[in-house]
């Protein structure tokens, strides 16, 4: 028998095992074979002109393979547990140190290639749908099927590269002495958790602090930058590890505190809670910041792509804006105007608003007669008193000084209200204040003449907006051009995107959750058959033990689901100022949408679960 020959009889003795991990890599490598494909796509330099697309596309996968690398570490420590009987047979056999750290790197690597070479097999087969589906997104109607050889040799290199120094550095871990002790781990109890309730405090205490000095823009968290995000990241991960590891602890205590403990199997469930807490709490702590990844790539991601509308509207309110400087010239406005009309009048209905302002360019103060305001038809017409101005926003989301008018030698004008949507293009002015008719024919600033039009579904009208921008675009000092409809498809076209690889890298997360959860189960599986058989000699039936099994899963399973929700909608609450009620009705949906995939999951674990206990 060779040495190949026990290591590939390894694997299959053990294929239980390593399926999970294999077919978890597979998925890892095939995302990011499918990504780096579009990115190197021979079109994507004409569809990409800026290079910021494809840019993008690499950013996405060089996620997915930091993640993978993440994750193959854990693996590989979850493999170390569940072969240590093995080892140590081969090293009470005869087998020194170096052979078996020899056998298990040659296990992982044929696992590695096998996963590589079926992940790029998948993807050749995948990549024409795949392409086709970013053909839709990226509208690139020449975005066809290639041979992807750069894709091919890039995902083998980087993935072989990833294994074998995981690989190579994991087998340093694997000590004599270590084997030795983890053999009597049968005898050994796990260790409990510690109360440390000075860590819980101080840890909130630290992330509160970050988050405030975040949130109010301290000094010192401008002269860090990025590192006080990475800071108040790093912070909250460890403070919700303190939280779930003290939580389980308090619930433990609880446990054995109700009357109902000495009930039914209550004490059994408690009581192997409690020896396996430790580990319990681990799983249900990654299983969180997984699921809290999976929330933020989908609901988020998806509920900001169906709010794209509203979000126009409130930055351009006009399907086309067409703002006449005074340097422009009036053949050139007039022929402008006239090529904007009938190109608009072509595709139906279209209502135009004539407007114009006067503007303090050095302060960037925009001041409009109220007739002029009026004039302008998307919101409520208003009435000033000789002595009352009214304020305009300039700049969507910031509220405008409404005093500054007062520097102005204007006489004595009183406040008379806010309009804080804007009424032309966001950043156009800081403000406008609208004054009455006499007193702006009083101010002696240079006039900017305003054509506005609004035209019917305006959502279907792009080619009407290129048709227009492609003639009548912005040019300094002269015209300024500014259309929603553009900037809606080109807002669109970016959350499309977005929400395609943030879809599919909550896909890797969702499927790195359940193999952790696999592995957890898989390792422990021995030990738990073993000790339900002796429980079951003194008179445990297989409904009660499926009652105990049925809990402990459930723990397992719907915990870190409703933890990862909590935190998702308390920190949407905390933002409610800044998001709008569909995001809380998408989220929610999200949500649900999971919460329904996790209770069929469960009931498929459970059911495999309890077949293999019983058997």
């Amino acid at each position: 028998m060779s040495f190949n020959h026990i290591v590939v009889q390894n694997i299959l003795r053990d294929k239980s095992t390593y399926i999970s991990y294999f077919l978890s890599s597979v998925f890892s490598i095939l995302i990011f074979f499918l990504f780096s494909t579009t990115a190197f796509h021979p079109m994507m330099a004409e569809v990409d002109t800026t290079s910021t697309l494809g840019l993008t596309m690499m950013l996405a996968s060089f996620f997915i393979y930091i993640f993978s690398f993440v994750f193959i570490i854990y693996s590989l420590f979850a493999f170390f547990k569940k072969k240590t009987k093995t080892l140590g047979v081969f090293m009470m056999t005869g087998a020194s140190m170096k052979q078996i750290r020899k056998m298990v790197f040659r296990e992982n690597m044929l696992v590695a290639g096998a996963a590589i070479i079926t992940a790029i097999a998948l993807g050749l087969i995948i990549a024409p749908l795949f392409l086709m589906v970013a053909k839709r997104i990226l509208r690139a109607d020449s975005f066809g099927m290639y041979v992807p050889l750069q894709s091919i040799m890039l995902t083998i290199v980087l993935f072989a590269i990833l294994f074998i120094v995981v690989s190579k550095w994991m087998t340093r871990f694997i000590k004599k002495e270590e084997i030795v002790q983890l053999l009597k781990s049968d005898m050994t109890q796990e260790k409990l958790i510690v109360s440390a309730p000075l860590k819980l405090v101080l840890s909130v205490i630290v992330s509160a602090f970050l988050l405030v000095s975040i949130i109010r823009e301290m000094s010192w968290i401008k002269s860090f930058e990025m590192l006080g995000y990475i800071a108040l990241m790093a912070s909250l991960l460890v403070t919700l590890y303190f939280i779930i590891t003290q939580g389980v602890l308090l619930a433990i205590r609880l446990l054995q505190r109700r009357p109902s403990y000495f009930r039914k199997t209550n004490m059994l469930f408690v009581a192997n809670l409690k020896a396996k807490g430790r580990s319990h709490a681990h799983i249900i702590y990654l299983l969180t910041v997984l699921l809290l990844g999976v929330f933020v790539c989908t609901s988020v991601l998806y509920s900001s792509y169906y709010n794209v509308k509203e979000k126009t509207e409130a930055l351009y309110p006009y399907s086309f804006q067409y703002l006449s400087l005074p340097s422009n010239t009036s053949e050139a406005e007039k022929e402008d105007i006239t090529f904007i009309e009938e190109t608009l009048g072509k595709e139906g209905k279209y209502t135009a608003d004539y407007s114009a302002f006067k503007a303090d360019e050095e302060r960037r103060i925009g001041f409009m007669s109220v007739s002029n305001y009026n004039a302008l038809g998307l919101h409520k017409p208003i009435k000033l008193g000789d002595n009352e101005y009214y304020v305009a926003a300039g700049n969507q989301g910031i509220r405008p000084n409404t005093e500054i008018i007062h520097d102005y030698p204007f006489g004595e004008l009183h406040y008379a209200g806010l309009e804080e949507k804007n009424i032309l293009s966001t950043g156009l002015r800081n403000a406008y204040f609208v004054v009455p008719d006499d007193v702006y024919e009083t101010i002696d600033y240079p006039v900017y003449k305003v054509f506005a039009y609004e035209i019917d579904h305006w959502t279907d009208k792009v080619e009407v907006a290129e048709t227009i921008l492609s003639r009548v675009h912005t040019e300094p000092d002269i015209r300024l051009t500014a259309s929603k409809i553009d900037l809606y498809d080109e807002e669109k076209f970016w959350k499309s995107i977005m929400f395609f690889i943030g879809f599919m890298l909550s896909l890797i997360f969702l499927s790195a959750a359940m193999s952790i959860l696999y592995f957890y189960l898989q390792t422990s599986l021995a030990e738990e058959k073993e000790k339900y058989a002796g429980i079951r000699k003194i008179g445990l039936s297989v409904k009660e033990l499926s009652s105990v099994v049925t809990r402990e899963l459930a723990t397992l399973t719907f915990i870190p689901f409703t933890i990862a929700a909590i935190v998702l909608f308390v920190a949407m609450l905390s933002m409610r100022n800044y998001i709008s009620s569909t995001f809380y009705q998408m989220t929610a949906l999200g949500v649900g949408i999971f919460l329904l995939l996790f209770v069929i999951s469960f009931f498929i674990i459970r059911r495999s679960y309890l077949n293999k206990l019983a058997n």
